[in-house]
This record gives structure tokens, C-alpha cells and sequence, in this order.
């Protein structure tokens, strides 16, 4: 009898555990689902640069057998392109040619063409840190009246990005000297000076 009521307890058991099984794999009748969606919109923002020319060059004694450089270091430059794209974008210069305005003596304004004005971009950071992408291209250019691209993107170039341009006009040995505002060496002088023009698109 004991071995009768062991094994009835025990089919009793596996029974119980196979049925066990059969519940959790049945699904639960008349689940309730439902579905939304939800939706927002981002704008594009602008393409922007903040730049600027050095305020002062280095200035240049004439020897009459050589050429000089007049150099000079920008501010740091920002460039933003917050347009959401994979649209090109370029960052352009152009430029007048360098004049000396002529005085009460000196009666003749005096020139020192464009073309000897070479504008290196350098290193661009890219902040990647703020979502940026990669640095985009530069290189050194020599300007003319005419817009040539400074800082430029083929695709991307999206986010803010900074560098620090340098300035170098070549002054060559037969340049004139900047003309005296008044007396000949007792007057301030006029410095040479062009009208530099950047666009970005």
C-alpha cells in the first residue's frame, strides 16, 4: 500500500508540473492594444561667419635690393553652419588693391597691388565636442578682386567650426613709401590699406 500511495503522489506531481507548463505558454485571451505616434519637426538655422582682418601690420624699412613681408595675425575667426545639410558651403575673399592716400604734399595716392597679399587659414577646429563634423578644407590664397574660396566643404560641414588666419603682404624693393599726411617726415603717415571683402554660401 505505501508503494501504491508513493507512486500516485508522484504521477499526481508530474501532472500538476506538465499542466503547470501548459499555462504559461497558453497566451492570455482578449489583450487590449493600441498605437500613437508622435512627431516633431527640426528647423534649419543659418550659415554664418564671424571674421575679421588684423587692425595693424607689421610695418617695412625699404632697402632698395630686397622684398619684404608686412604680416599680420587675424582674431579668431567662427564659421557656423547650423543649416542641417549635406549642402557645399564656401567662405570667399576678396579685396581691393592697397593705398596709400595722398596728402597735402605728398599729392599722389600710391598703390601696392592686391595680388601681394596672401592669406593663410591654417588649422580649423572642428568642435566635435558640440556635434560637428570633420575640419573642413583650406589652404593659402593669394587675393585678387575677384572671390576665391578661403574655407570650403564639398558635403557636410555641418556645425561650428574656428581658425585664425594670417595676413602676409610682400612689399616689393621698388614699392613706393606710404605718403605723409602733411609735412614730408613730420606728419603721420598714410598707411596702406585695402577693403577686404568675405562672403559665405
Amino acid at each position: 500500500m505505501v508503494g501504491k500511495t508513493e507512486r500516485g503522489l508522484i504521477g499526481f506531481a508530474s501532472l500538476a508540473l506538465a499542466a503547470g507548463l501548459i499555462a504559461v505558454l497558453t497566451p492570455v485571451a482578449n489583450a487590449d492594444t493600441s498605437s500613437d505616434t508622435v512627431s516633431a519637426a527640426v528647423i534649419g538655422g543659418a550659415l554664418t561667419a564671424v571674421v575679421s582682418a588684423p587692425t595693424e601690420m607689421s610695418p617695412v624699412v625699404l632697402d632698395g635690393r630686397s622684398s619684404h613681408s608686412s604680416v599680420g595675425r587675424s582674431l579668431e575667426w567662427t564659421i557656423t553652419n547650423a543649416r542641417g545639410s549635406s549642402a557645399a558651403w564656401s567662405l570667399s575673399v576678396s579685396a581691393t588693391d592697397f593705398v596709400s592716400a595722398a596728402g597735402t604734399l605728398d599729392t599722389l595716392e600710391r598703390t601696392v597691388a592686391v595680388e601681394n597679399l596672401t592669406i593663410t587659414p591654417g588649422v580649423v577646429t572642428a568642435r566635435t565636442s558640440e556635434g560637428a563634423d570633420a575640419a573642413p578644407t583650406t589652404e593659402p590664397v593669394s587675393v585678387s578682386d575677384q572671390p576665391q574660396a578661403l574655407v570650403y566643404t564639398s558635403t557636410l560641414g555641418k556645425g561650428t567650426f574656428t581658425l585664425t588666419p594670417e595676413f602676409s603682404l610682400n612689399i616689393p624693393p621698388n614699392a613706393y613709401r606710404s605718403n605723409f599726411s602733411g609735412a614730408i617726415d613730420g606728419s603721420p603717415v598714410n598707411p596702406f590699406v585695402s577693403v577686404l571683402t568675405f562672403t559665405i554660401a
